[in-house]
Formats: structure tokens, sequence, C-alpha cells
């Protein structure tokens, strides 16, 4: 197979578009047009097919990139691994975390990596758990931080639990509840709490723990944002189950404030996942113990302090 065909094939099926392929190729639409036929007519199968402006591949085509991309993320290793022979200091680490990992727990750990090693380039998204598993699952990380059970992965992923969040019912000074010393579950189901949205991992975590309580919950509204549910949560919009990591400091100074929930506990796991057959380069290896270790002295500081 014509590798150079491939790489054509996949920046077209990444963008699904001729046009924004050809502009990433410096190519003329014709040219890319001409090689994607020309990688049909050599597997004897229809790989793209044309919807208005854009294009959407067929399922030989769907098939192909999946396993093209597995290709080009080996030769990514393998061009890692060698560089590294020379030159340990160097390399590129391609990562995502939930919203509340990357913005409360990574900053902190790629500043220090930043500083050991200021050769090696981090890409990181900040994405929803699911979405970090289908990432992971079409090779376009190294690995992913995700809050998700780790039975209900899919095959073919890998897993190390680092570390277990802790999500919290908090409340403004001067919100009705601010007075109580706890709350029953039953209290929570209808109309009162602001959560986050549908898919993701802190409103399933949520879910579940009520519906072990024989519970279901209507939100009072969800939001796709930590911080401004948070906002929300400050102003007295309403109360909210949210990330102890994402309100330590407003529990400190007292704008917020810790409600017990009565015989609930929720503490979903932090996991690293990556794809089974993954070759770490050494840059994503060194990133990887990082952060276990600084996950591991943030542990035993909070349980000193506890």
């Amino acid at each position: 197979m014509n590798l150079y065909h491939l790489r054509v094939f996949m920046t077209v099926a990444e963008h699904e578009h001729i046009t924004r392929a050809s502009e990433e190729l410096y190519l003329s639409q014709p040219a890319v047009t001409k090689i994607v036929q020309s990688l049909e007519q050599e597997v004897g199968q229809k790989l793209v097919e044309r919807q208005g402006r854009r294009i959407a591949l067929t399922y030989a085509g769907q098939v192909l990139r999946t396993y093209a991309r597995r290709m080009f993320a080996l030769e990514r290793e393998m061009e890692e691994a060698l560089a590294a022979l020379s030159d340990i200091e160097t390399g590129e680490v391609t990562l995502a975390a939930n919203h509340i990992t990357g913005i409360y727990l990574l900053p902190t750990i790629v500043a220090r990596f930043r500083a050991r090693y200021p050769c090696v380039k981090i890409n990181l998204g900040i994405l929803k758990s699911r979405e970090i598993v289908e990432e992971v699952l079409e090779w376009r990380l190294d690995f992913g931080l995700v809050e998700v059970d780790p039975a209900e992965l899919p095959l073919g992923l890998e897993y190390e639990t680092i570390a277990h969040d802790e999500l919290i019912l908090v409340v403004s000074p001067n919100h009705p509840w601010s007075e109580l010393n706890s709350i029953r579950p039953e209290e929570l189901r209808d109309g009162v709490l602001i959560l986050r949205e549908p898919g993701s991992g802190i409103l399933e975590s949520i879910e579940h723990a009520f519906a072990h309580q024989g519970y279901s919950v209507s939100p009072l509204l969800t939001v796709p944002d930590s911080e401004v549910i948070k906002q929300m949560a400050l102003k007295g919009v309403g109360a909210t189950i949210i990330s102890a990591m994402s309100v330590r400091r407003e529990l400190e100074s007292g704008e917020l404030l810790r409600l017990p929930i009565v015989d609930m506990e929720m503490r979903p796991r932090l996991s690293m996942i990556w794809r089974e057959e993954k070759q770490f380069s050494p840059a994503a290896q060194a990133f990887r113990d990082l952060l276990r270790r600084e996950i591991r002295l943030v542990e035993n500081v909070q349980q000193a302090t506890a």
C-alpha cells in the first residue's frame, strides 16, 4: 500500500472535507481527490462518499482509518524512541484529562514537568471522560485521565487507578440549608441541585450513588462547566454536588459550606487509561511517573491534615 496515499486519506478522513485537507497538505483539491481514488482502486473498496460539501467515510473507510491511526501512532513512537537514544530530554506527550483534573490537578504537575524537561512538547486536552475514552481507543492520545467505573471501560484499554476524587454537597452561607448539620438523600431528588450536564463523569457518579439509595435526581438546572456551577453556588442560586478539589479555597474562606449527606459517600476513581498495545515514549513514561508521585504526595498531605 502506498503510505503517502494513506497519509493523504487520513488527512481527508480527519477533516471530513476535501478542501480543508488540501489546504493542510498544500495540494490542490483535484490532486487530493485523485490520490483518494487511487487508494480506493488499490484496496478495491469505496472509502469516501460525498454529502454536499463534506465527505463521509464508508464502512471500509472507517476500518482503514482505524488501522491507519494505529500505524501512524506506531510511527510516532518509533521516531520518539530513536530520538530518545541520543537525547532523552526531547519528545512529545499527548494526553487529555476530565475538567476537574485538568483545571485543579494538572497545572502544577505540568509546571514541574516543564521545569525538568523544557524541550518536551506537551499536548493537553480537556474533555469529558467518555470523549477521552474514545480518543484513547482511536490512538489519538498516549493516555487519558478519567473518572469512570473501570468495569464500564471497553475492551482494548488498560487502566490504573491513581487517586480518588471526593464529591461533596456545598451551599452558600445565605442558603436556607446553611444552618443544617446534614441532609437526607431524598431531600435532594427534585429541583434543588445545580449539576453537570448529561454525559459528564461527575453526573454519572452522582446518579449511581443516588440509584444505590433507591432514588433518581431531577436537577434544578444542568451546566457544562464546573466553574460556572461553583459561581452559581457562591451566588446562592442553589446547592450543588461538586468535586472537593474545586472548592477547597472557598471552603477554607467560608464562602461555601459543606453539608454532609446522610449515609452517602461519593468517591469516584481517577484512573489513567491507555491502549493495551501502547508502547510509551521515554517522555510519556516520565510524565506518567511524575503524575503518580505528585498525586501520591497530595493524598499523603491531605491524610496528614485531615
